[in-house]
């Protein structure tokens, strides 16, 4: 059957971005609830919270250009109840060590973000590849909008019943925002 009620419970997306020439601070968090009820058929709820988040520092090596180093964090929690069978929750996710470049040019009116980053390292994910490219457009002081498309690729083992199961995901589209500059 359908699920009959679903439900959007919240969601958040924050960041901050910051540099002084020669370091510069990258991070952002993502948290988003979602849920759906089947009556009958057996009954069935289902309630899952997706967290992302991902820190870095960089070290400037040429101008515009930085190295970086930080971490990613992607988790699930899920909650599932089927009729009149134990309620069945996990919270799985992975801490990532991450290396990888940037590119920040920054204008008067007008900011390029591009970045490149891998790890996992088998420490969380086996293999871990982000980008992402944005433009910041500010028409007035400390005000402006953002647009620009990100892209992820995950690759996780995970030891399940005395199986090896392989997870392997491309997450990519495209992300619109605004923000506060000072």
């Amino acid at each position: 059957g359908d699920i009959v009620d679903s439900r959007f419970d919240g969601a958040y997306l924050g960041g901050v971005a910051a540099s002084n020439g020669t370091w510069a601070v990258d991070a952002y968090l993502v948290w988003a609830a979602i849920g759906g009820d089947r009556p009958d058929r057996p009954s069935l709820t289902v309630d899952l919270d997706l967290i992302y988040g991902r820190a870095t520092l960089g070290r400037r090596i040429a101008p515009d250009l930085y190295v970086t180093g930080g971490v990613r964090r992607l988790a699930l929690k899920y909650d599932f109840t089927l009729g009149d069978l134990p309620d069945f929750s996990r919270k799985r996710g992975v801490w990532d060590p991450l290396v990888g470049i940037a590119w920040n040019r920054i204008g008067q009116k007008v900011e390029w973000h591009a970045s490149f980053d891998g790890g996992g390292f088998g420490v969380g994910a086996d293999v871990d590849l982000g980008a992402q490219v944005r433009l910041d457009w500010k028409p007035i002081p400390h005000f402006g909008f953002a647009v620009g498309y990100n892209y992820l690729y995950l690759k996780v083992e995970d030891e399940v019943l005395r199986r090896t199961a392989i997870i392997k995901s491309a997450i990519h589209g495209p992300a619109i925002g605004i923000g506060f500059y000072f």
